[in-house]
């Protein structure tokens, strides 16, 4: 039976999704618009990487037309052609189409094109199970190179292609993986033949090293609040907990030997209340300094940067909303910034951040690593006003760390200290369901959407509201948790 690469990868990672990918593929759960973002960033980067070799040959048949890209890629074989793009090839029912094959005098190079900043231990099984199949039909490859985004890579001007990318020769990387190969792909064979799907329990494969597509079927005997969501838990402690039977955290038994979080999690999950260390809230409060200025930043990050001075993922803050409370119990004021889709936002967003937030007070944010990288990466693209930039991100004060250090643990968090799971335990009432964009990743994408011009007029001055309204409810969401807190600090 055929294996395609993607489908050997599958099998690398779970033999029962490997056969539920053949069995049940009306169980996989639908691309989601977050993953099929990333496989359009790894298409636009492979298209990128082609300019690097011009005068090739695409290979144009698709998946779904296999027998077509083999009789293509044989006859531009036939015809001397040394530079081929998605050429297909089999070999022992391994099926593989390398992004990039370029003929030396010496030999072919297998290329393959990644859309990340390093080479990466998941990418040599991919790279094996194509140099096999390549080698396999008859093709003297010399080199296997992984070639990928240079991180180091500042845009000014046009995009180069060859400063963009970097190659690495990982040929003799592959060797223990292509020694294994054979086996491996003996082993797939059987749990395809077996019409009987493999018992294999949930554990830590589902996620790693990639999301599986089959976990809702696979986990939809694990309740939606269990020992899975235990704070910080190896798939060590969860596999032990699971071994003694145990599931829910409610059945956690006393004196498991958890960490200090995990037991206050545990308890709270027991008893239904919540765990409020007042002391030590008011503790962490007491580095607060007013006015106030609560800071949220909405970013975007492109494998090829848009505008001069980006690197390649580089988050480009393109929303800032801003509420700003001069004194304890105040009303908080609101000002916001949104950025043109269409030209670089981030001098408007200087400009904002330099002229709304004054020298003093501190600047709340809830994980202030965010907002303190974007505020530094600002501060180096905007020498003039580095100086006040810099100061706003000395003033950063972490509205998450009471949630983190769980001395503040509700029921209704189960386990997460993230803005969305806080916000609506501490002001029931106040969340994101209702909102039209209710999550960052739907933010990036609405905007990503604009700048590539994707919607009508009408969609896109809808999407900018939608835009401010989500923004806005982040930092009003600040200000309502740290008033919840104020209180039981007092």
């Amino acid at each position: 039976m055929r294996l395609s690469k993607s489908r050997y990868l599958r099998g690398l990672q779970c033999r029962k999704s490997l056969w539920l990918d053949h069995y049940r593929p009306d169980l996989r759960a639908p691309v989601s618009p977050a993953l099929q973002r990333v496989f359009d960033q790894g298409r636009s980067v492979g298209e990128l990487a082609r300019r690097c070799f011009p005068g090739g040959t695409l290979i144009a048949a698709d998946h779904e037309h296999i027998p077509d890209a083999l009789v293509q890629t044989g006859a531009a074989l036939g015809k001397g052609v040394r530079v081929l793009f998605e050429p297909a090839f089999i070999h022992d029912d391994v099926l593989a189409r390398p992004d990039i094959l370029v003929q030396a005098e010496d030999g072919w190079d297998l290329i393959e094109v990644k859309a990340s900043a390093d080479v990466k231990e998941v990418y040599l099984p991919d790279l094996a199970a194509q140099l096999f199949a390549v080698r396999g039909s008859g093709l003297k490859v010399r080199r296997a190179l992984l070639m990928h985004v240079d991180s180091t890579y500042v845009r000014k001007g046009a995009v180069d292609p060859k400063r963009f990318f970097r190659s690495e020769d990982v040929t003799r990387m592959l060797e223990p993986w292509l020694k294994e190969l054979p086996q491996k792909l003996a082993a797939m064979q059987a749990v395809l033949a077996d019409s009987e799907m493999p018992d294999v329990e949930i554990g830590a494969q589902c996620s790693a090293p990639y999301d599986c597509d089959f976990r809702d079927f696979c986990w939809k005997h694990v309740p939606d609040y269990s020992v899975y969501d235990l704070k910080r838990a190896d798939f060590g402690t969860i596999t032990e907990l699971r071994h003694l039977g145990v599931m829910r955290l409610e059945d956690v038994p006393s004196g498991f030997g958890l960490t200090d979080a995990q037991e206050i999690q545990v308890r709270v999950a027991k008893t239904g209340e919540p765990h409020i260390d007042g002391p030590a809230i008011r503790k962490c409060l007491q580095g607060l300094v007013y006015p106030l200025f609560f800071l949220d930043f909405e970013t975007v990050n492109l494998a090829v940067p848009p505008y001069d001075g980006l690197r390649p993922f580089q988050a480009l803050p393109f929303q800032a909303s801003l509420h700003v409370q001069a004194e304890p119990g105040g009303k908080a004021e609101h000002r916001e910034y949104l950025g043109d889709p269409k030209s670089d936002p981030r001098p408007g967003l200087v400009e904002f951040l330099v002229d709304g937030i004054g020298p003093k007070g501190s600047v709340v944010a809830y994980n202030i690593g965010f907002e303190g990288g974007r505020l530094a990466e600002l501060a180096a693209a905007f020498p003039k006003q580095a100086k006040a930039l810099a100061g706003i991100q000395k003033r950063l004060w972490d509205l998450i760390v009471p949630f983190r250090r769980s001395l503040f643990v509700h029921p209704d968090m189960r386990g997460s200290a993230s803005m969305k799971a806080v916000l609506p335990a501490l002001v029931p009432g106040m969340d994101y369901e209702h909102l039209d964009i209710s999550d960052g990743v739907m933010a990036f994408l609405a905007y990503e959407a604009l700048m590539a011009g994707k919607v009508s007029a009408a969609q896109a001055k809808k999407t900018m509201a939608a835009l401010r309204e989500y923004c806005g409810q982040d930092t009003l969401g600040m200000v309502e948790i740290l008033r919840v807190l104020e209180q039981y600090a007092a």
